[in-house]
């Protein structure tokens, strides 16, 4: 099997953070497959380049996603809860308390499906339970999770199916990371912020989904066209993900510039820093006690600095 495509590849000593300190900030940014033609990846381009420097590009195509189980990796605990609900909540009792809190029910008497069983038990396709829009009070996100009252069942992660379905082949997937040098807290906001621009500008690249998603903010309406990391926990984790070196080896969360950089402060080894990769969800003890952190939004506004204190802390 022919690996990915690798238009620019990843330069192997890049460590803007050890030579430029927080003014430095990376960024991944993917289409979606449903977006992936060249409009889409000109508009991402060129938000990127109004900032910063292409320093990675491939395509990935959907049998790479497949054999490499891409998207397990990516969203492990949203695997982990849609195959097990009740056992994931009985192990998150934060989320079990938003959950009940929001549907007005208990766990032990909601009807609670996760959503590879929901495909087969409630009759849906994988693309209906993703496209099924309902109100605010029958939908929930939470540390990573999201749950859909779709009549009297609670669906647990209910994307999953049809993003699986739809990262197979003939899909292909540009990726790119960018690096930024001026980098302000602000500045993924900023970046985010014009992909966004440019790809509403022209009405041959419109949003997914646009109109079904019109009430929520732009950054939630987007996420069905394009991916952006929002902070430097998410980039690091997403480089790991989608940054390969070679036809089949990708870069390891420890040898991303971020991974680096914790490792040499001391806070956290590479082991360490794998098994975050892994097990996102994670307890922060402080003087006010213990915290649920889901890592890969849970740096948001921070600097590289600021992340490895709160790794220091316990994240």
């Amino acid at each position: 099997m022919a690996g990915p495509s690798i238009l620019i590849p990843w330069p192997r000593e890049e460590n803007g953070f050890l030579q430029h300190g927080d003014t430095a900030a990376y960024a991944v940014a993917y289409v979606r497959p449903e977006t992936n033609n060249v409009l889409y990846e000109r508009a991402i381009l060129s938000g990127l380049r109004a900032r910063g420097t292409i320093i990675y590009c491939a395509n990935i195509g959907g049998s790479i996603f497949q054999r490499d189980r891409i998207l397990e990796g990516h969203y492990p605990t949203q695997f982990r809860f849609a195959r097990d609900p009740r056992g994931e909540l009985g192990r998150f009792p934060e989320i079990t308390d938003r959950v009940q809190g929001h549907f007005h029910r208990s766990v032990e008497e909601m009807n609670l499906v996760g959503s590879f069983n929901a495909v087969a038990t409630l009759g849906m396709s994988e693309e209906d339970l993703l496209e099924t829009i309902v109100p605010s009070s029958d939908y929930l996100g939470c540390w990573g999770q999201s749950f859909k009252r779709i009549g009297s069942s609670i669906v647990v992660n209910p994307n999953l199916p049809a993003i699986i379905k739809r990262h197979a082949l003939p899909a292909n997937v540009f990726a790119v990371v960018a690096r930024f040098l001026d980098a302000s807290p602000g500045c993924f906001d900023e970046v985010n912020r014009t992909i966004f621009t440019a790809i509403t500008a022209r009405s041959e690249t419109p949003l997914v989904d646009g109109e079904k998603l019109d009430s929520l903010d732009w950054s939630e309406r987007i996420r069905r066209t394009f991916h952006f990391s929002i902070n430097h926990l998410m980039t690091m984790l997403d480089m790991a993900d989608f940054v390969y070196l070679n036809s089949d080896r990708r870069l390891d969360v420890a040898d991303t510039p971020l991974g680096r950089l914790l490792m040499s402060e001391g806070a956290a080894t590479a082991e360490e820093l794998r098994s975050l990769k892994s097990f996102p969800l994670v307890r922060r003890t402080g003087s006010r006690g213990s915290s649920l952190l889901y890592l890969p939004t849970a740096a948001g506004g921070m600097t590289p600095r600021q992340v490895v204190s709160m790794m220091k802390a316990g994240a």
